[in-house]
């Protein structure tokens, strides 16, 4: 068994599939999971390179920094995986508008306030949810500039960690503060979703 990444992708669809691109292309070691086991991976996570890795759901949630990158409808299933989150920073890049009978689900509340109720104990960034997966992996010139990837979360701290490994990843981090405030903007269909936004360079 490996050691356990600092981060790690839950998901091997289009979103977790874009997102293991970035690190591979910053040289950021990963760790990516689903429910079908390291197996269902090994040949999407090779594709990567050497510093995608394959592993099992439990190891993948040993990782500091969780990217949760399934439907919106499995989140509630998700959140069992653990019986408390505390200490773990959850990347939710999930869209419920795009999921049936979403409005049943949230009640009115913002899903990633959802979110953080399924993962008690979890510091809920709401992040890489606005662009369409290959937009989010497409590779820009250096000399275009960088991609605006928008960052929300109650937590200052779990949101400026998550801005900081953004520009690791060779990405510019917007942040808008509180998930009711800024936050808001980004849950689709609202303001931000859909604005694939360039940082020039000075």
């Amino acid at each position: 068994m490996t050691t356990p990444t600092r981060h790690a992708i839950v998901g091997s669809g289009n979103i977790g599939s874009a997102l293991a691109r970035l690190f591979a292309r910053a040289g950021i070691e990963v760790s990516i999971a689903n429910t079908r086991g390291p197996e269902s991976l090994r040949q999407l996570a090779a594709s990567f390179g050497p510093g995608v890795h394959a592993v099992a759901l439990e190891q993948a949630l040993d990782s500091d920094v969780i990217f949760m990158a399934i439907p919106f409808a499995a989140v509630e299933q998700f959140g069992k995986s653990r019986p408390d989150w505390t200490g773990k920073t959850v990347v939710d890049t999930t869209n419920a508008h795009y999921a049936p009978n979403s409005a049943e689900v949230l009640q009115g509340r913002l899903s990633a306030h959802y979110a953080a109720e399924q993962l008690p104990g979890a510091d809920i960034v709401k992040a890489f949810n606005q662009l369409p997966a290959n937009t989010l992996a497409a590779e820009l010139d250096p000399e275009q500039g960088q991609r605006v990837i928008f960052i929300a979360s109650d937590s200052p701290q779990a949101g400026d960690r998550i801005a900081d490994l953004v520009g690791d990843l060779g990405l510019a981090a917007a942040q808008l503060g509180r998930i009711d405030e800024g936050g808001r903007l980004i849950q689709a269909p609202n303001a931000l979703v859909l604005r694939n936004l360039i940082e020039r360079p000075l």
